[in-house]
């Protein structure tokens, strides 16, 4: 009798257990199973596709362990996986942990995994391309959060995950505005606190003056990153101590200046840091352009040129027509041994060995071109010839020696493209000024100058003294600037300014 009353007890208690068990599908391809404490979801394709989970409408339509109201603890994401889902585990309060199989996990989507208040384990995929906005907002028990190589990270996409107390950001991942602040109400209010937790590592883009920009704490960067930061202002030249200051403000100039100096497969290009900073400051106290105006990528990736920059930013300012450009770039320039040549930049994130990766410098130019400015002017310290500023090869094949890249085709418009030097020729550095050759003549004749200079006497300038000074260096290499403009330009391009 004793025996049969405990086997009744231990039915009566297996009883709720039992019944959060479900099943189902949530999207083409995709099937979802919960135990009664882990929701399992994979990818059922035969062909070993790639599958997506279904969007959800946190007030219309919800997932259906939402629906049937199942105390999901544990998320485990099978294989062959891109997701794009919306709040697909939104508001799954009782979630704890969620584990990524596979290798081809691309997308978090927007809302996906907002207020999981209990969500304390997450170890996120290191080939995730893309956290979309708000995706973790509110998951208050996070307390580490490591963002991988290439990751977009969107607006806010960790909004008020306040219990973060360890964040680290990969090199090449992009930070979204206030991607780890945190909403607090004030009088009334809304505004944003900010993360002023340990920093294992940022990006070189995120410094003390920008930081807060991205929900980060100036406080947090001093004290967490000291042993991690880089000091790329080397202060050896006196273009670097002496800038001349304008008191006049062109606000209707904007500048895009990137510098790509530490690169994952390839050598790194000396100083492009440093040249990238130094130009921007000569941009905004020399030619009086505007702060916002003013945008500075350090350590470039693919996306964050073609999508962030160029995207984002510079496609959507107004009446272009009626504004002027300017484009800087010191990096890695590669030719493609496999297409007669052809030149293409080299964001850090892509390989010298497969240069059609890149950034092709005739597609650069269209797209710079279509924008339609009233004037774009383009500058160059980058080389298409192989070679990079220490004379050791990029790409393979090469071995170091100098090829005869072939010269890019202007779009129509009005630009002007200042390049460091001709296409089978190295752009040098210059120790002893710590920049690049062309970056530190290029420098010297706007601070000479206060800015007012023609561009047909800074060409000549460039040519005369980059040159002269290239065969004095330590590599004894012929280094000429070339000046190209588009044929709308060709017959006046000498009487523009900056």
């Amino acid at each position: 009798m004793k025996r049969h009353i405990i086997l009744a007890l231990m039915a009566i208690l297996t009883l709720p257990a039992l019944a959060q068990k479900a099943e189902g599908t949530c999207g083409e391809d995709v099937k979802w199973k919960f135990d009664g404490y882990t929701l399992t979801i994979q990818n059922v394709n035969k062909k070993g596709y790639s599958a997506v989970i279904e969007n959800y409408d946190l007030s219309r339509r919800q997932a259906p362990w939402r629906k049937k109201r199942l105390s999901v603890k544990r998320v485990e994401l099978g294989a062959r996986r891109t997701t794009k889902e919306t709040c697909a585990f939104a508001n799954c309060a009782d979630l704890q942990e969620v584990i990524f199989h596979g290798t081809n996990l691309q997308e978090i989507g927007w809302g996906a995994f907002m207020n999981c208040t209990r969500l304390r384990m997450l170890s996120l995929p290191t080939q995730l391309q893309k956290i979309e906005t708000i995706a973790f907002a509110n998951c208050t028990a996070l307390t580490t959060v490591k963002i991988p190589d290439h990751c977009r990270v969107g607006v806010q996409a960790f909004v008020s995950c306040t219990g973060i107390k360890s964040l680290e950001v990969a090199p090449t991942a992009l930070l979204g505005h206030h991607a780890f602040a945190s909403e607090v109400e004030i009088d009334d209010e809304v505004r944003h606190s900010l993360y002023a937790g340990d920093i294992l590592r940022l990006p070189s883009y995120i410094n003390k003056e920008n930081c807060s920009e991205y929900g980060i704490a100036p406080s947090a960067i001093k004290e967490g990153v000291k042993s991690f930061a880089v000091d790329y202002d080397y202060m050896t030249s006196s273009v670097d101590s002496i800038i001349p200051v304008n008191t006049f403000s062109r606000t209707n100039t904007y500048a895009l200046v990137i510098g790509n100096q530490n690169y994952r497969f390839v050598s790194d290009v000396p100083y492009a840091i440093h040249d990238a900073r130094v130009f921007g400051d000569y941009c905004k106290k020399t030619l009086g352009i505007p702060s916002a105006n003013i945008h500075i990528s350090e350590d470039a990736t693919k996306q964050m040129i073609l999508e962030e920059e160029l995207g984002d930013w510079l496609e959507k300012i107004p009446n272009r027509e009626e504004k002027n450009l300017i484009v800087y770039y010191a990096g890695h320039g590669v030719p493609d041994v496999k297409d007669n040549y052809k030149a293409y930049l080299l964001p850090t994130d892509v390989r010298g060995t497969a240069p059609q990766r890149g950034i092709s410098l005739d597609d650069f130019y269209s797209r710079l071109g279509n924008m339609a400015f009233n004037q774009t002017s383009v500058f160059l310290d980058a080389c298409f010839s192989g070679v990079n500023r220490d004379s050791e090869g990029v790409t393979e094949g090469l071995r170091g020696v100098e090829v005869d890249a072939e010269e890019a085709t202007l779009s129509d418009g009005a630009m002007v493209v200042f390049s460091a030097a001709q296409g089978n020729e190295t752009a040098q550095g210059y120790p002893e000024e710590g920049h690049g050759l062309f970056t530190y003549y290029l420098l010297k004749a706007i601070g000479e100058s206060y800015g007012d200079i023609s561009f047909g006497d800074l060409s000549d300038r460039l040519t005369k003294q980059v040159s002269d000074k290239a065969r004095d260096l330590k590599l004894r290499k012929n280094q000429t600037p070339v000046t190209n403009t588009t044929e709308r330009v060709a017959d006046r391009w000498r009487m523009f300014q900056f």
